[in-house]
């Protein structure tokens, strides 16, 4: 019987703190006997679909039940492992309160983004820049590669304070570490 009153509580509580707005996401935690997350496919797509959703509570919920923020989760429709973490799926739909709090909470800015590019792409794309302050400055990936130069990309963007920050890294808009094919492409914009 205690223990039975105890799930109650524990119920009303978590409907208590994710108000009607976030409550979905956690319909699997509600029925389940285990009020503790252990990282499983329901976790990780609560977690997603928490981030999609730009619903910072519930984030903060799962993270403080101990979400693994590193494990790969599926944004697919075929259910097929994509890659993304939950960090680099914030940076990539543009959740930047929630990207911040991820960092704080030490997911790791130097996991790769499954579509070629980096967080850092994204968070300067987004006009991020507390975010890609952040990505630079914990380690995240700053090197022009594959035709991209995120010196360049901020440039572009008008984000002196990023071109500022990566300069000090060693990283110049004029850097390029890319194929002869794309030289004159890269030549045009820089002219430009």
């Amino acid at each position: 019987m205690k223990s039975k009153v105890v799930k109650i509580l524990l119920i009303l509580m978590i409907i208590a703190v994710l108000g009607i707005g976030g409550s979905f996401v956690y319909k699997n935690y509600i029925q389940s006997e285990n009020a503790s997350i252990e990282n499983s496919d329901k976790q990780i797509s609560s977690l997603r679909e928490a981030i999609s959703l730009n619903n910072i509570d519930a984030v903060e919920f799962l993270v403080k039940k101990g979400v693994d923020l590193e494990i790969p989760f599926d944004t697919s429709e075929e259910n097929q492992d994509n890659g993304f973490t939950a960090l680099g799926w914030a940076v990539f739909s543009n959740r930047p309160e929630i990207a911040m709090y991820l960092i704080n909470h030490d997911a790791d800015v130097k996991a790769g983004v499954p579509i070629g590019s980096s967080m850092l792409f994204w968070a300067i794309t987004y006009n991020m820049e507390d975010v890609a302050k952040e990505i630079i400055e914990k380690g995240g990936d700053i090197y022009p590669q594959n035709g991209y130069n995120p010196a360049l990309h901020a440039a572009v963007q008008g984000q002196n304070n990023i071109v500022s920050m990566l300069a000090e890294k060693g990283v110049f808009p004029e850097d390029h570490h890319e194929v002869d094919e794309n030289k004159q492409e890269t030549q045009k914009t820089l002219e430009k």
